[in-house]
């Protein structure tokens, strides 16, 4: 029994110490937001006609992100807030990574073909 309980709290502190060491910041978000956005317009940057209309729609979205992003660190984890003009959208930074706290993702959204 006693076996077990330090091993649970060697566990348990080994992943508390990582996550203090892995969360986030606002500067890792906004790359992997970037990324994100890069991603969904490749489909439309291929028609020549839409290349620089990209650029500036990418550039301007970009703008804008660093502008409505408000990032709230915590021991463990950051919490990174969007405020758009339909809600407010959250994701939780942990390990590194970002996890949205509702059904919708707005990054997700951006150049999204409709059909």
């Amino acid at each position: 029994m006693r076996k077990w309980m330090l091993l649970t709290f060697l566990f348990l502190t080994t992943m508390l110490l990582l996550a203090y060491l892995t969360k986030p910041d606002d500067k890792k978000f906004l790359s992997k937001a970037q990324s994100e956005i890069n991603i969904r317009a490749e489909s439309l940057s291929k028609d020549p006609v839409m290349q620089d209309v990209v650029k500036i729609q990418k550039d301007f979205i970009f703008q804008a992100l660093t502008k409505l992003l408000e990032t709230k660190s915590y021991l463990f984890f950051t919490v990174h807030t969007i405020t758009l003009g339909d809600g407010e959208y959250k994701y939780m930074g942990l390990f590194g990574t970002f996890i949205p706290l509702q059904k919708e993702d707005p990054l997700q959204k951006f150049y999204q073909n409709e059909e």
